[in-house]
């Protein structure tokens, strides 16, 4: 394993039982041998559509939920095989930033109760609570007076950062951001990005960004990986994705994106979608892809180009 990786996970797998009696059994792949690494202090953002299987995987490499195949190794070693201190540590260098600030924030604690909580389960002595606790939400961006409110007496904005400061609280050295900003106006958008970046620059942070908005993780992201119902369709360096994309996906991903300015909408094509009967053991993509044939119902190979990957018969 290379000394620079910090997540190496290898064909991940999570699949539920949707149907079928004792005999006859079905499924359904909500994350499908799904491979990618993550570097040390690098922002990795994850963006498919809504229930392509981003928070999925976000919550498997955080072992929150169980894999049903395949291997997540952190630092080099399988987060499965992991003893109790292992584990504990393991879950003090991990955190997660989720959707929405108003049900992942307890109602009835003070912002101040919220961010000691994961220093009292992680035995921080009492005397170095404090600091730490005020470090963290002024690294934030807010006051130290914002410690004495409620979650109530927040706006989204505001929420949003208090959980980020709870994300920071024990230092980690990785953050899923499950979607930090969607639930906030533009220019809220635009300030949580920069805090993120921020403090990745400044603890030497990895990050797995979760959007399903392209321009978000183009604005933060140094590789991005697209995913379509819980297969990767390519991962590369961001500016290589979004300035020549290679897979269909992709491709309608950036097309469907906003003009810049109102001029230029007429000029914008989209790609020419299409509807087909889905197959099994092919492309997964197949039965919206423009240029699906034949060949594309068998599985599509890995083409590895340089500093990136593409799974499609015709990138």
């Amino acid at each position: 394993m290379d000394n620079d990786y910090l997540f190496e996970v290898v064909e991940l797998e999570k699949k539920y039982r949707i149907e079928g009696g004792l005999f006859k059994k079905k499924y359904f792949y909500a994350v499908n041998k799904v491979s990618f690494n993550i570097y040390r202090n690098e922002i990795v953002g994850l963006v498919g559509e809504s229930g392509s299987g981003k928070s999925t995987i976000g919550r498997l490499l955080l072992k929150l939920i169980d894999k049903t195949n395949g291997k997540i190794l952190f630092e080099g070693k399988d987060i499965y095989s992991f003893d109790k201190q292992e584990e504990k540590l393991f879950r003090k260098k991990t955190s997660i930033i989720f959707q929405d600030p108003r049900s992942s924030l307890n109602p009835r604690m003070k912002i101040y109760q919220i961010l000691e909580e994961p220093l009292i389960v992680h035995k921080v002595k009492k005397k170095f609570r404090d600091e730490i606790i005020k470090q963290s939400i002024i690294n934030s961006g807010l006051d130290i007076s914002f410690l004495d409110r409620y979650p109530s007496d927040l706006s989204g904005g505001q929420r949003q950062r208090v959980a980020i400061a709870r994300a920071i609280v024990l230092n980690p050295e990785f953050i899923v951001a499950d979607e930090p900003t969607s639930a906030l106006d533009v220019s809220t958008q635009l300030q949580i990005i920069k805090l993120i970046e921020r403090l990745k620059e400044e603890r030497a942070l990895s990050v797995l960004f979760i959007s399903h908005d392209l321009n978000v993780v183009g604005n933060i992201s140094d590789r991005i990986i697209v995913l379509y119902r819980g297969k990767i369709m390519e991962q590369g360096r961001t500016k290589d994705i979004l300035t020549s994309p290679l897979h269909p996906y992709t491709k309608m991903l950036i097309a469907s994106l906003p003009v810049n300015h109102p001029k230029d909408r007429g000029k914008k094509e989209l790609p020419k979608e299409v509807f087909r009967k889905d197959v099994e053991g092919g492309c997964v993509f197949y039965h919206r892809c423009p240029y699906g044939e034949d060949k594309c119902k068998t599985e599509p190979p890995i083409k590895n180009l340089k500093n990136r990957e593409v799974y499609c018969h015709f990138a």
